[in-house]
């Protein structure tokens, strides 16, 4: 496996040149969501980030949406120091060329010993797979081809149901979007939480998601079955976790009886509304444990759960551990 520089070594490197990796056929949101992200620290912390978007030969590169990156640098040409490199994802087919053929992979098999860090949005994964720099690491792709990167590199631990994963000096996420969220996370592992946050309320994101949360969220699944008056009422839910989320309640919002709503939502949603309120809860919860330093009456009560008694026993039927232990980073139970 490649080198990539030990924990010590990292305070050497003081420029934050950030590479976005893209390629003919990049999905455009892959490079687009973490250029915003470090634009946005570039804003607010001057001299942070110097953002490069580069490709196999430079010039212009023409993505999936048919959108073009005019003026990329070509890989040869990029600073001999790197401090955070991002490879982009897309169709199998562009992946593939650009990993094989345009020889991604082998590029970044000789340079990443001189990075500080390096990462993947979506299948761009398989580019780092294909360089060597997942071996004996967890990872994470999008949840299509999850299965395929598992078979390419067996030495890898391929986690299937997490927006991100950090493993040492790598970092890789999931689909699509999830790379804003791995852009948020490098950012606020390098500037701290508050700028993160900061950037996210400026990007206008609903959620500042951590990377042990599934790609699929039971929200978009609820969305996708559920009648229109359902699925307005998921939405309601998961945006007022304190407001009174009784049966009755819920009922009266939609204007059924309470036994007809709960047949209802139980068949259209998979889940019935008590279980979907927790776990709408636990959402926030998790969010507020993680991404707060308040105390745990605070947290269950912003969240909806009332008591801290409350709060630690869905956390241990929903996680199987304690809501401490969860804001102290140990993973949830499988």
């Amino acid at each position: 496996m490649p080198a990539l520089p030990h924990k010590d070594e990292e305070t050497a490197l003081s420029a934050r040149d950030v590479v976005l990796v893209a390629f003919n056929g990049v999905e455009v949101i892959d490079v687009a969501g973490p250029a915003s992200v470090f634009s946005k620290a570039e804003e607010m912390r001057p001299g942070s980030y110097r953002l490069h978007i580069a490709s196999p030969f430079g010039g212009t590169v023409l993505t999936s949406g048919g959108v073009s990156f005019a003026d990329t640098c070509a890989l040869s040409q990029l600073p001999p120091i790197i401090d955070t490199l991002i490879v982009a994802g897309g169709d199998e087919p562009a992946v593939r060329a650009a990993i094989v053929e345009q020889g991604v992979a082998v590029w970044l098999a000789g340079a990443a010993a001189q990075m500080r860090r390096v990462a993947s949005v979506c299948s761009g994964a398989f580019a780092l797979a294909s360089a060597g720099l997942l071996d004996g690491r967890e990872a994470t792709t999008h949840w299509r081809v999850c299965d395929q990167l598992q078979a390419l590199r067996p030495q890898t631990q391929v986690l299937r149901e997490r927006i991100y994963v950090h493993d040492g000096p790598v970092w890789t996420s999931a689909g699509v979007t999830t790379g804003i969220e791995l852009a948020l996370a490098l950012v606020e592992d390098d500037l701290g939480h508050a700028v993160s946050v900061e950037i996210a309320r400026t990007l206008a994101l609903p959620l500042l998601r951590g990377g042990e949360h599934p790609q699929l969220s039971q929200m978009l699944q609820v969305q996708a079955a559920a009648s229109h008056r359902l699925r307005e009422l998921a939405a309601w839910i998961s945006m007022h976790p304190q407001g009174d989320l009784s049966v009755q309640a819920l009922a009266g919002r939609v204007r059924m009886s309470p036994r007809h709503f709960a047949r209802a939502f139980a068949a259209e949603t998979g889940s019935t509304p008590a279980r979907f309120v927790e776990q709408a809860r636990l959402t926030v919860a998790a969010q507020l444990l993680r991404q707060t330093r308040w105390t745990q009456d605070r947290i269950a009560e912003r969240s909806g759960f009332r008591s801290v008694d409350a709060l630690q026993r869905a956390f241990s039927r929903r996680h199987g551990l304690t809501p401490q232990a969860y804001r102290d980073g140990a993973p949830p139970a499988v």
